[in-house]
């Protein structure tokens, strides 16, 4: 089989794969897997992020998720959590829509903190308490409507927490008033968590955040009371935190995501092999094909050629004849007839012979019946009777069917 690639197009073709592979396997390994941010979100690595939750308890082996759609149905069986949503009008919409399609298990985690990313994007130079003014339209949007519930102060020396672990906060923290919720961990006056019933559902509210965001994981208590009260609310399912409310919302498409790091790599090289394959459907993909000769070699060819102009002239009569001819001869040489005999001498001789072995094919009416043959059909027939004498003739009429 002729190699459709001359030697130029094979290498680029091979070069080409390799190096979709090499750089697919690199930036796999690598590339970044997922956006980053410096605000209050689960994209967060910097100090008000929530980032170190979401890694920590993945590697606890807990099904999370962080939803930009959706969020509502992929906590149906599970947990989910608010975490800090923006205080703007169009996410504060987005919240109360949240909580009215929510599952039974809401976690709500209140806004605390501004701050202000440094060049890279990542982390924060510095960071400013909100105003407790702005978290009230979060408490608002989520059904708790009355006015100056939340305060800020020195943390309590011993936190009421029943059978929850003891919270490890600095100054500034932020709670509410006790008689708004149903207190878990309070100081009796304040909560610091708690629930209340909103629309039929229990909503779970956690006033500081400083309890679940990176800096505050990095004391052992408080990362031991988030393990332990997600692991209660959840009741074995997923844990989903809604990235909507920060801005993060995403149209579910196939498409993009068919161009998102990293399936974009899966997307190029598919994209790739299919310019191959239109390539190679081409008519002048590879070299370029050498034009068949005028002539084609070989006795075939030649033969059926012949046939075909004796066909086209009106000949084919006068070939048969010569067939004939030419049969008689290879008779004759194959028997050892006597050369010195006449033609017709030949013909009596070769009769005499047909009779005693017994063949039943005449001599005589077989030159008669090539005399009289017309016709491309009938020449065949008769030529495959010219065929069948001089096999008869030759070994005998014993060994024809």
């Amino acid at each position: 089989m002729t190699n459709p690639f001359n030697r130029t197009t094979l290498w680029v073709v091979i070069g080409v794969a390799v190096i979709s592979l090499v750089v697919a396997i690199v930036l796999t390994l690598l590339g970044p897997t997922q956006k980053f941010s410096a605000a209050s979100d689960g994209y967060s690595v910097s100090a008000i992020g929530h980032k170190g939750l979401v890694t920590l308890l993945a590697k606890l082996d807990v099904p999370v998720v962080l939803s930009r759609n959706n969020s509502s149905a992929k906590a149906q069986h599970g947990l989910l959590i608010i975490a800090e949503p923006k205080i703007a009008e169009k996410e504060t919409e987005r919240l109360k829509a949240l909580i009215a399609s929510a599952p039974a298990n809401i976690l709500v985690v209140l806004p605390k903190w501004y701050g202000f990313a440094n060049g890279e994007g990542r982390w924060i130079d510095d960071a400013e308490l909100k105003d407790l003014g702005e978290v009230d339209q979060v408490l608002a949007a989520i059904g708790l409507e009355d006015g100056n519930l939340l305060a800020r102060g020195a943390p309590s020396m011993q936190w009421l927490a029943d059978d929850l672990p003891q919270p490890k906060l600095r100054t500034s923290v932020q709670t509410i008033a006790v008689r708004a919720v149903t207190p878990a961990i309070s100081d009796r006056e304040r909560a610091l968590l708690g629930h209340y019933e909103h629309e039929g559902k229990t909503i779970w509210i956690l006033t500081d955040p400083d309890v679940i965001n990176n800096a505050g994981l990095s004391h052992p208590e408080n990362a031991q009371l988030a393990i332990t009260l997600i692991d209660r609310l959840r009741d074995g399912g997923p844990v989903v935190f809604d990235e909507t409310v920060h801005g993060h919302a995403q149209t579910p498409s196939l498409l993009h995501v068919l161009f998102e790091f990293p399936l974009v790599l899966a997307t190029m090289q598919v994209l790739i092999c299919a310019l191959l394959v239109v390539w190679a459907a081409m008519v002048r993909f590879g070299p370029k094909r050498a034009p068949p000769p005028p002539l084609a070699p070989g006795k075939d060819f030649l033969i059926a050629n012949t046939a075909a102009l004796l066909r086209y002239g009106g000949h084919d009569a006068a070939a048969l004849e010569r067939y004939l001819a030419a049969t008689i001869q290879i008779v004759r040489h194959a028997l050892h007839t006597p050369d010195s005999l006449e033609p017709s001498a030949t013909i009596a001789w070769l009769e005499r012979l047909r009779v005693s072995r017994g063949s039943k094919r005449s001599l005589f009416e077989l030159q008669n019946t090539v005399a009289a043959a017309r016709g491309p059909q009938r020449v065949l027939e008769v030529a495959d009777q010219v065929y069948r004498w001089r096999m008869e003739m030759t070994h005998g009429t014993a060994k024809r069917s």
